[in-house]
């Protein structure tokens, strides 16, 4: 079966194969420079491809607990949201849960509509940081 460059094959439940559309760093910079041009609030938000999808994160800067002054050298990055291939459409939006697991949101569709979707911020799951 010939491989295309912009997508991978998944088998299809027994019934043969299906195009899934591949995530890359053109997705990233579609997904920022939409969210600066609504406003700047998503600025602070970090974006990474891990294994074919965008994860992206908040920069969190804790307190050290002998100072008890926000140390820069303790920074980390919190699981925020997620950018998946699903078939039949091209992205699903899904957040990270307390219980440590990936939960789906009700956005499927193409980078702008995910834009959308965040921007819109029905339930708070995409608030910026």
């Amino acid at each position: 079966m010939p491989r295309r460059s912009s997508g991978k094959a998944k088998r299809n439940g027994g019934r043969g194969w299906t195009w899934v559309m591949t995530l890359t760093d053109r997705h990233i910079e579609e997904l920022r420079s939409r969210l600066a041009a609504i406003g700047p609030q998503w600025s602070g938000w970090e974006y990474k491809l891990h294994a074919g999808n965008i994860i992206i994160y908040t920069p969190v800067t804790p307190r050290n607990p002998k100072t008890r002054k926000p140390d820069p050298s303790l920074r980390c990055m919190a699981k925020h949201l997620r950018i998946i291939s699903t078939t039949p459409g091209p992205f699903q939006l899904e957040y990270w849960r307390h219980t440590e697991q990936w939960w789906p949101l009700s956005c499927k569709g193409d980078i702008k509509g995910i834009v959308k979707y965040i921007a819109a911020g029905q339930r708070g799951f995409c608030a910026p940081p």
